[in-house]
């Protein structure tokens, strides 16, 4: 029974075309004053008897006489009607709140009253009062209660007869709106009578002046008599699709649970609900619930939940762990589940064509396990293919993505990806061009989904377009602008369809930065939630706080990247991710860890974290190396393992490959500097794993035969060293490529010293340079003497280099033949007679040489003459300079020197002016209340275990570092370097 009207009225409350014309008989029921009972107070005050009016004009006539009968006083005339209408104690009543929850557009109402206003407010719903014209222009698409008959507060209503007469006049703009609203909406009238004078009114009215625009309003009867066919076609006739109340099964004696027992069934004839629904309706209902959602190409698990109205619970890993049997939900869909293939295919095909929407749904949301009774059953397997994010992404295949960028494509969906492709190969402003034209094309044909996601991504590059160009001044701004996103940004979602909106609704803060706010608030609580399980070593049942920070990333990543969406701009986003994986490493580093009490239940393999190339991916895209190194570092991380080791190797692989092509095509070089960024944090982040030699040598070769502005050699060296070197991947390849390069940069040196050029070799590290290229230069362990590289020594001692020696002492030394090692020594000590320098000299003390007697005096004699004239400039000099030198940096070198037999023990002389060379010199005798821990630092192995070989010296220095670190403020990382050197060599 009224099944069309029902599915009208909501198909209009889902459309925001729904209308609720409210008249006395809901006011009634909070006992506001009635029209009767105002006529009784009129002829009271008149003096005349208590009149019942017999027709409606007595209704208009009445009022009409009183207000002659007081000489047309408006004062008297509104506070009569104010004294008598207005009651401070009138409250809403649950009519006013179940006719809110069917969420109307508007409504209409020709009460007095403030009921529909305070019920708003009541339920936290906004609404504008339009009770005269000038109210009319202030609605701006917003939500309104149109007062059609005024109120007191305006002093406008329309009560008596002339009121009615001159309405068209007083009330021009309402009059035009109200048609507005009967030509567009689904009007439905509720506590008025049939015979009630102002529904003939607004009927005849508005049929007059739309005709065949005029929608057919529904009527809700609760009266007791009974409509008969004749009745009913002559409410036709007028304009009105009448529901009785007592056709829905009930009779009831008070009025409202007449009201509500309609209101309860057009809310039980919605389509999609749940409730008093069999298994297969069910099913029908989240057929239609979840296939808007299938137009997404990823979905998070949050937005089918939503979508379900919360009737199904979904754990984080993608387990429904609502019970089938008792969730109308997924009930049937499970029964579906659980048939044979032979009974599958025997189902018709409209239902195996529902499941299968379902079973997509779900699995773009990777949900594919339901929890039966502590059973996990599998439905996804072999019934739905998965594809995480985009592929090309997490792989890293810029030469696919930049491939599908050059072709032309007619689908709009496919020009939609090209777009973001070129956004990923960082031509943002080719990007930006095509989604302004994807966007108008998806809103001409209707597909708003495709329009909103083209607007979002286009108001997002316009962003990154605009700082970019700040800082390179790379871009065609004025061509740009022209197709800037307009002002109104904030309201890109409600500028649609209704019917998208409620469809969509998950979506609405997509364009927002609200939406990072959300992610990064939640992604807090769950790394907290993880970082306290790390620490207290607490045991968790069921899906650990680990399992949950990944399952966050893994959704997170899945949904943005898979539906293409651009996330560059916002650090909200970046910095979420970026926590989580912090935390993950944390707990990846206590995973080794042994607990030295015993737990009641120990973790069998619980939670431990294990490391994939979706998590490389996020490494490399939401971290830079050196964050990555601190993070390492912090947590004492050596080497990181990881899973799909050979996924994680192809995309680097495609990263270096389409390098190559950038380097070619690349117009504006933007895209280059992207790119070497990344590569930088890639091999930062290789430094730290285990990888095949065919890519140490295709890295090898890649970063020394190009130069980078952004890839600097201490970048080059650190990751040479971690594999080439302490990982042994050295192989024919690197050696060759490495000495072809360390010579490339010698040649290059010695050119410019020729031309008298300064050679600027630029590095991050003051310790690292081309000349460390040395060390990997081998194929073995073993040095072995390069005769190129000996040519190249010969070249620099015959044109008389001092600038190239240092290099050659420090870094080419066991490089380079035993000949040429003693013609370096014979230069040294040439240039030492000519004129004694310290840094030569500390060159033949690295060579090995035999120091001389000769030399020994030519060293005192400089160490007296730089003593004397630092002392003497330290008296003369009334200010400092920062930072200061150690003016006894070079005599405490000398001192040590001595300490590790270097040189022989006869500089006694020097005793009294440096604490830490008399600590070297004396040792044994040494002053220890004089001694500074911090002397320690830096020490090698083997001269920390020759200071800890005396059990006297020993205990003082113990005491000593105990004291310091128990007492002064000692910075973390020497902090940490003291206490390991406590723990090793003097306890």
């Amino acid at each position: 029974m009224y099944e069309s009207e029902f599915k009208q009225i909501i198909d209009a409350s889902r459309n925001n075309s729904l209308t609720f014309f409210v008249g006395a008989g809901v006011s009634a029921l909070s006992n506001a004053p009635t029209w009767n009972t105002l006529i009784e107070s009129i002829c009271k005050k008149m003096g005349q008897k208590i009149q019942k009016p017999d027709s409606s004009d007595d209704y208009l006539r009445i009022p009409q006489m009183f207000y002659y009968y007081i000489n047309k006083s408006e004062t008297t005339y509104y506070n009569f009607l104010e004294k008598h209408l207005i009651t401070s104690s009138l409250l809403p009543n649950v009519v006013h709140r179940e006719l809110l929850k069917l969420n109307p557009s508007s409504f209409v109402t020709t009460n007095f009253d403030e009921l529909l206003e305070d019920a708003a407010i009541q339920y936290c719903q906004s609404f504008k009062s339009i009770a005269c014209d000038s109210e009319v222009s202030g609605i701006n698409g917003d939500r309104f209660i149109l007062k059609v008959h005024g109120d007191i507060k305006h002093r406008n209503i329309v009560f008596k007869e002339e009121d009615y007469l001159n309405y068209s006049e007083n009330f021009k703009l309402i009059e035009t709106l109200l048609k507005s609203i009967f030509s567009t909406n689904t009007v439905v009238f509720i506590g008025y009578g049939l015979n009630d004078y102002n529904i003939k009114l607004i009927l005849n009215w508005a049929k007059t002046l739309l005709k065949d625009n005029f929608n057919k309003p529904i009527f809700i009867y609760t009266d007791t008599k009974s409509l008969g066919h004749e009745d009913l076609l002559y409410q036709q006739s007028r304009g009105l699709c009448v529901i009785e109340y007592e056709k829905l099964g009930k009779r009831f004696d008070d009025y409202l649970p007449r009201y509500l027992s309609v209101i309860e069934a057009i809310n039980k004839s919605a389509d999609l609900t749940y409730e008093g629904k069999t298994e297969e309706e069910s099913f029908e209902v989240t057929y239609e619930l979840l296939k808007p959602l299938n137009l997404l190409p990823a979905l998070r698990i949050r937005d089918i939940v939503t979508a379900l109205s919360n009737n199904v619970l979904i754990h984080e890993n993608g387990v429904i762990a609502s019970p089938p049997n008792e969730t109308p939900a997924i009930k049937y869909f499970f029964t579906l589940c659980s048939l044979a293939q032979d009974e599958f295919d025997s189902l018709a095909d409209p239902i195996k064509e529902k499941f299968q929407l379902i079973l997509e749904v779900f699995s773009k949301a990777n949900i594919n396990v339901i929890l039966n009774k502590h059973q996990m059953i599998n439905f996804v397997e072999e019934k739905s293919s998965f594809v995480f994010a985009d592929p090309l992404c997490l792989a890293l295949d810029y030469k696919q993505m930049y491939s599908f960028t050059r072709k032309r494509y007619k689908d709009q969906y496919r020009n939609y990806l090209k777009a973001f492709y070129l956004s990923r190969l960082k031509k943002y402003d080719d990007a930006f061009f095509l989604l302004s034209q994807i966007g108008n094309e998806a809103f001409k044909s209707k597909n708003y989904l495709l329009h909103y996601f083209a607007e979002v991504n286009r108001l997002r590059l316009y962003r990154i377009i605009n700082h970019l160009n700040s800082i390179y001044g790379c871009y065609d701004m004025e061509q740009i602008n022209a197709y800037a996103p307009n002002n109104d940004t904030e309201h890109i979602f409600e500028k649609l369809p209704i019917t998208f909106q409620k469809q969509y609704d998950f979506l609405k803060d997509l364009h927002s930065v609200n939406l990072f706010y959300k992610e990064s608030y939640q992604a807090s609580l769950d790394a907290e939630k993880l970082r306290k399980a790390i620490d207290s070593h607490s045991l968790e049942f069921g899906l650990t706080s680990g399992e949950k920070v990944t399952c966050r990333i893994n959704e997170s990543l899945h949904f943005f990247l898979g539906n293409h969406l651009i996330v560059d701009e916002f650090e909200e986003y970046k910095n979420t991710i970026k926590q989580l994986m912090t935390f993950l490493l944390y707990k990846y580093s206590t995973q080794t860890e042994t607990l030295l009490h015993n737990q009641l239940f120990p973790p069998i393999g619980q939670g431990r974290i294990a490391f994939d190339d979706i998590d490389f991916y996020c490494f490399l895209e939401f971290f830079k190396g050196k964050e990555l190194v601190e993070a390492f570092q912090k947590y004492h991380i050596q080497t990181i393992e990881f899973r799909n080791v050979e996924a994680i190797e192809n995309a680097v692989f495609n990263l270096l490959e389409y390098y190559e092509i950038a380097i070619e095509k690349s117009l504006n070089n933007l895209d280059v500097l992207f790119l070497q960024g990344q590569i930088k944090t890639c091999l930062t982040l290789l430094r730290y794993m285990e990888i095949s030699q065919p890519l140490v040598n295709r890295l090898c070769v890649f970063i020394l035969k190009h130069e980078f502005r952004e890839i600097l050699i201490d970048d080059k060296v650190r990751f040479l060293d971690s594999q080439v070197s302490k990982r042994k991947k050295h192989s024919g390849i690197t050696a060759k490529v490495i000495e072809d390069k360390l010579l490339y940069y010698i040649d290059s040196h010695i050119a410019a010293l020729k031309e008298k050029k300064n050679f600027n070799f630029f590095s991050g590290s003051s310790s690292i340079s081309y000349y460390n290229l040395a060390y990997y230069s081998t194929v073995s362990d073993s040095a072995c003497p390069s005769k190129k590289l000996s040519r190249r020594i010969t070249q620099i001692i015959k044109l008389d280099l001092p600038e190239l020696m240092p290099h050659i002492v420090e870094y080419y030394w066991t490089y380079i033949s035993a000949y040429q090692q003693k013609r370096v020594i014979s230069w040294i000590q040439r240039k030492l007679t000519e004129k004694f320098r310290f840094d030569l000299f500390k060159m033949l003390i690295m060579s090995e040489a035999k120091i001389t007697s000769n030399t020994i005096q030519l060293l005192k004699e400089y160490l007296a003459a730089t003593l004397e004239k630092n002392l003497k400039k330290s008296e003369d000099s009334g200010f400092v300079m920062y930072p200061q030198r150690d003016p006894f940096e070079e005599l405490n070198q000398v001192g040590y020197w001595c300490f590790i037999k270097v040189l022989p023990k006869n500089f006694s002389e020097f005793l009294g002016y440096a604490d830490s060379f008399d600590f070297y010199y004396l040792y044994r005798e040494f002053d220890f209340h004089k001694f500074q821990p911090a002397w320690l630092l830096g020490l090698r192995r083997h001269v920390l275990d020759e200071i800890s070989k005396d059990a006297t010296v020993k205990e003082k220095i113990r005491l000593s570092i105990a004291e310091t670190l128990n007492e002064v403020q000692v910075e973390v990382r020497d902090r940490e370097q003291l206490q390991n050197i406590l723990t090793h060599y003097f306890c």
